[in-house]
């Protein structure tokens, strides 16, 4: 099987390797010829890691307790409202959709956080600019000669 690399419509190993490195050799040409582009890296970087360190400390997991507690509340409920609420979520219990209501909040506030960075932080590498260069990388860059 060894021989047959490139078999079956995948691209064999030693190809997607080659792509891999261009792929990394032109991100470090862009960083080297747009002026401003590893402060942006740098600034939306740190800017993402405060938005999830947020979202961790709105949106907490749920504690045994709060488990507990919504338990309590949904079997305090009368039997007509529990089970609405019940066929609502498929007969689940309100306990096991806490951890995945938590988990689906703060993806939603990460998500609208880094939208609000992005578009109040412009790229300074644009379309046009990023095709100038790239074809003016694959002019220059020959790839590692494997032979």
């Amino acid at each position: 099987m060894a021989n047959n690399l490139g078999k079956w419509g995948k691209q064999a190993p030693q190809a997607i390797r080659e792509n891999e490195e261009r792929e990394d050799a032109l991100e470090a040409y862009f960083l080297e010829h747009v002026p401003g582009l590893k402060e942006h890296h740098a600034a939306r970087d740190e800017a993402f890691r405060q938005i999830e360190d947020e979202a961790q400390t709105r949106h907490p997991d749920p504690t045994p307790e709060d488990i507990a507690a919504a338990s309590a509340a949904e079997a305090a409920l009368p039997s007509r409202k529990r089970t609405e609420i019940q066929l609502r979520r498929s007969f689940s219990p309100l306990a096991a959709h806490l951890p995945i209501e938590a988990k689906h909040s703060r993806k939603r506030f990460i998500q609208r956080g880094q939208r609000a960075w992005d578009k109040a932080n412009p790229e300074p590498l644009t379309r046009e600019l990023q095709k100038a260069l790239t074809t003016e990388f694959m002019k220059t860059h020959a790839g590692i000669d494997r032979s």
